[in-house]
């Protein structure tokens, strides 16, 4: 538990009894009841109106058609997942929400957008581009046992080229978690091996646990831009043992995807709270990923990180939005704070 977790986890339960007093029972999670997570027969409630039947942008009909599986943490009122579907996922439906988009990715990416094609959450793309062909995760599908991003943004630049932004979406975690190959081994293994990066990466298909032993392929598209990177990157233990796991993943899908696909430019991403300042100093040896993830990678994909407030002041102040903008505003608004932060229009 953080101080940020505490006091949103607080402010979540006030929004609960403001806006959901008909809600009395608990919801229930590895067979314990929590206040926190909504009951099955309310879990709706968790998602803005336009979300639900007869919306905007209905979710659930759109989970079913892309046969993704969405997080079995969904009800949980702290929940990222349902949190970026809130945040993200309503302005993949219309041009002018498309629109608003485009703006604000060219503003955060530095990339000429030119417009947003699409918006999908657990993104993957299919066979030869999968996660299981460049990545080694042949278990897996979208939403369960692969790097699937929260989100992806489909991109069309100013040249007419494509471009993808893939984005990992966070609220009240501590941190993008533990490599799980790491910590199946034991201490000693640990520091001979993913507390010694260069070590790693002279031999990384033969060092590294993830990819001796489940065969993994994050390395065959990261040793290259981590021996690129300058000494100093080079010197610390494996970026994803120690709290940087989820981003490696996704960083080395994004340099994948930027060698293997015609796609003109690839992004990783991070969207966050801005409150939450643990997150950011999190990764061992990186003392902020806003300004020391990228530099560890001299390869073709970008890294970018964006608070949730930014995205929510930048529809808030859009001259031009959709019609639903002001009720999405005050519902965000008053469920995530974000209102009484000063991002209101």
């Amino acid at each position: 538990m953080t101080t940020f977790r505490d006091a949103m986890h607080a402010d979540q339960m006030a929004w609960k009894a403001r806006r959901l007093p008909h809600v009395c029972e608990p919801g229930w999670w590895m067979g314990r009841p929590y206040d926190h997570i909504l009951p099955r027969r309310a879990s709706a409630e968790n998602l803005w109106h336009g979300l639900r039947d007869g919306g905007v942008r209905p979710l659930e009909p759109w989970l079913t058609a892309h046969d993704v599986q969405p997080h079995k943490g969904r009800d949980n009122l702290l929940s990222s997942w349902t949190l970026c579907a809130n945040l993200y996922f309503p302005f993949g439906e219309r041009p002018e929400a498309r629109a608003l988009l485009a703006g604000f990715l060219r503003a955060q990416t530095g990339l000429p957008v030119a417009s947003v094609r699409a918006v999908e959450l657990e993104y993957a793309l299919p066979a030869p581009h999968d996660p299981g062909t460049l990545l080694g995760e042949q278990d897996g599908k979208r939403g369960a046992n692969q790097t699937s991003p929260d989100v992806a943004f489909e991109l069309t630049l100013e040249d007419g080229r494509d471009a993808l932004v893939l984005t990992e979406v966070k609220f009240v975690e501590h941190s993008f978690y533990d490599c799980s190959g790491c910590k199946a081994l034991s201490a000693d293994a640990r520091r001979s091996t993913c507390w010694d990066l260069a070590h790693v990466l002279a031999d990384p298909a033969d060092r590294c646990a993830h990819a001796a032993t489940r065969g993994r392929r994050y390395w065959d598209h990261l040793a290259g831009p981590l021996n690129e990177a300058d000494a100093a990157a080079r010197s610390r233990r494996c970026p994803a043992a120690n709290g940087g796991y989820q981003l490696f993943r996704q960083q080395a899908l994004a340099e994948a995807l930027a060698h293997t696909s015609e796609l003109a430019a690839v992004v990783s991403s991070v969207a966050c709270d801005a409150r939450n300042t643990g997150l950011l100093a999190s990764v061992s040896g990186v003392a902020d990923v806003r300004t020391g993830w990228a530099p560890l990678f001299a390869g073709r994909a970008g890294f970018v990180v964006w608070s949730h407030q930014a995205w929510f002041r930048w529809v808030a102040e859009a001259v031009h939005a959709p019609a639903w903008a002001a009720d999405w505003l005050a519902w965000v608004g008053d469920r995530y704070g974000y209102a009484a932060e000063g991002g209101g229009r």
